[in-house]
């Protein structure tokens, strides 16, 4: 396993009601760069923060904060972290067979009807001379109102439809989903009472589609099964991991890509990342002390309530600072739609903790789940990826803690430098604002480290 550090914040995804994850992933750079800068200009920033949350609608929950990376001292280990995996069988000089383009596919899972986008062989009833089959990937979405392409209904970040591309150029079938409450999906056979999803788990409603998915992709004409791969992103990664470790009737996969995967406890990662910018906040003049400290007590006071109670929890106590205004306001009802919040439909695209599916997520561990593996996996982390950081390696620090879990020669770790959540290499940039991110280009260090982890898998078995 490679040894890639990064001097980050340890943070994480924080999925928020609609429209307040794009806020969160904003207001990081906006108050940061505030503290080196005049008053005035910080609270004209907040403003326009304020205005994109009002006029934005639903949230981004693959990620969209930026943090700055450790500079030229991580150079050598950039070059090392970027060195394809090894260990695997040496790619002939065959071509790629034909991937067809994007087809409209639905399958079903537990009474829902889940749409997506599916590429397989262009004829897959004529596999060649060589005979051949193909390998086959499910994308597994991250949090928030994200579709099978990672688009929201306010940003479009394309970040899945580009990594079904850098598939189909390998030869590699894919299938991306829109998760339950997008898309075509939307809430499906709860559309009409999403109450009806109050007492489900978070297995049912959002690990047991990828286990169904699967199925659906073994069963396609040209596709190998027994060379399934699961790439999860963001929260898709820990879905990953639990389906992978509890395939329940699935068909057994071969391997894995983690693509900035969550990397501990959800609400250890929601409190940490809430706590790194409301302190960031104080530190600009945009929140008093006492407010703060307000907040960051009723925090967790909620998290404790919710992992050491079971559903139907008690309500919850009166929202504190009543009189709040700005972006102490902003933040109190951001706690109080996560932390506090209880709506079956939001909980399933940007999660409201206080139901028992929110408890069970905030159950998942990745560095617990990861020594179950025993098949290959690619586990990434962008050296400015506030949401999902490397980390030092400390348990619940990032990325490389859950990497460290894996057995030795399970996992290869890629560190790619100056990435953001969003799959995008900024550069020397520091860019604060989403379509600020979405102005660069995706990232080619990880499209290389895609490249060279499915390319094994590309080749047939031997007889």
């Amino acid at each position: 396993m490679i040894d890639c550090l990064a001097a980050l914040h340890s943070a994480g995804v924080i999925p928020f009601l609609a429209g307040a994850l794009l806020l969160v992933a904003v207001v990081v750079g906006v108050l940061l760069g505030g503290i080196r800068r005049r008053r005035g200009e910080m609270s004209r920033r907040v403003v326009a923060v304020l205005l994109v949350l009002v006029l934005g609608g639903g949230g981004v929950g693959i990620g969209l904060v930026v943090a700055v990376g450790d500079g030229p001292a991580s150079a050598a280990r950039d070059a090392a972290c970027l060195t394809p995996a090894s260990g695997g069988p040496t790619r002939s000089a065959m071509t790629p067979r034909a991937i067809s383009a994007d087809r409209d596919v639905a399958f079903a899972s537990g009474g829902v009807t889940y749409h997506g986008s599916y590429r397989g062989p262009v004829d897959p009833s004529n596999p060649g001379e060589e005979g051949r089959s193909v390998p086959a990937v499910v994308i597994v979405v991250g949090t928030g109102a994200v579709d099978r392409n990672g688009d929201a209904p306010t940003l479009a970040t394309e970040a899945y439809r580009w990594l079904a591309d850098r598939l189909s150029a390998a030869g590699v079938a894919s299938l991306r989903y829109d998760k339950l409450g997008t898309g075509s999906t939307g809430l499906g056979a709860y559309a009409a009472d999403p109450g009806a999803m109050i007492d489900l788990g978070y297995d049912r409603l959002r690990v047991q589609p990828i286990r169904d998915a699967l199925v659906f992709v073994a069963a396609q004409p040209g596709v190998d099964p027994h060379r399934l791969l699961l790439l999860g992103h963001s929260e898709g990664g820990a879905d990953v991991l639990l389906a992978a470790t509890d395939l329940r009737g699935a068909p057994p996969l071969a391997g894995l890509v983690l693509l900035e995967p969550a990397y501990t406890r959800i609400l250890d990662i929601v409190a940490r990342q809430f706590t790194v910018q409301i302190d960031a906040a104080v530190a600009g003049g945009a929140m008093t002390a006492v407010d703060a400290v307000t907040l960051e007590g009723w925090m967790a006071r909620g998290v404790e309530q919710i992992r050491m109670q079971d559903p139907p929890f008690p309500a919850p106590e009166p929202l504190p600072l009543p009189a709040a205004t700005g972006l102490t306001a902003v933040y109190r009802d951001t706690i109080a739609s996560n932390i506090y919040g209880a709506d079956p439909a939001q909980m399933v695209i940007t999660h409201a903790y206080r139901t028992r599916y929110g408890k069970e997520y905030d159950a998942v561990d990745p560095e617990r789940l990861a020594p179950q593996v025993a098949i290959p996996t690619l586990i990434t982390c962008g050296t400015k990826d506030f949401n999902t950081p490397c980390g030092d390696g400390a348990p619940g620090s990032g990325v490389r803690a859950v990497s460290d879990a894996f057995r030795p020669g399970i996992a290869h770790f890629a560190r790619l430098p100056d990435m953001v959540h969003v799959l995008r290499d900024v550069g020397s940039a520091d860019p604060s604002t989403p379509a600020d991110q979405l102005a660069h280009p995706f990232s080619t260090a990880l499209q290389k480290q895609l490249g060279a982890f499915v390319a094994p898998f590309t080749e047939e078995p031997a007889p």
